[in-house]
């Protein structure tokens, strides 16, 4: 058990390497509250399309840059190369969204 423990806090020592990284709601890494809060709003209905555009869109317009974004109904694992902490992932309504700015 006591393993367990260190190795626990070596994988939160290495996900928090940036300062303005949290755990959201969902239980996921994010980095951006703004970039949250755009995450949040995009997401609805069943055209996964149709909100992976819209988030990428709010990103861009409100953060500037390019973003990238993936959407899907279930949850899956990523590794990402971001710039400034730019980086979130959210799920609403069994929707999981992760964005970034490459």
């Amino acid at each position: 058990m006591r393993s367990l423990v260190v190795l626990a806090a070596l994988a939160v020592t290495v996900c928090f390497a940036q300062d303005n990284c949290y755990i959201n709601e969902g239980g996921f890494t994010c980095c951006n509250k703004e970039l949250e809060s755009v995450m949040k709003s995009s997401l609805g209905g069943s055209d996964l399309v149709g909100s992976a555009g819209d988030i990428q869109k709010g990103a861009e317009g409100s953060l500037g840059g390019k973003f990238e974004t993936v959407v899907a109904h279930d949850d899956f694992a990523y590794k990402s190369h971001f710039q400034e902490g730019k980086s979130c992932k959210v799920e609403k309504d069994g929707q999981y969204a992760l964005a970034w700015q490459p």
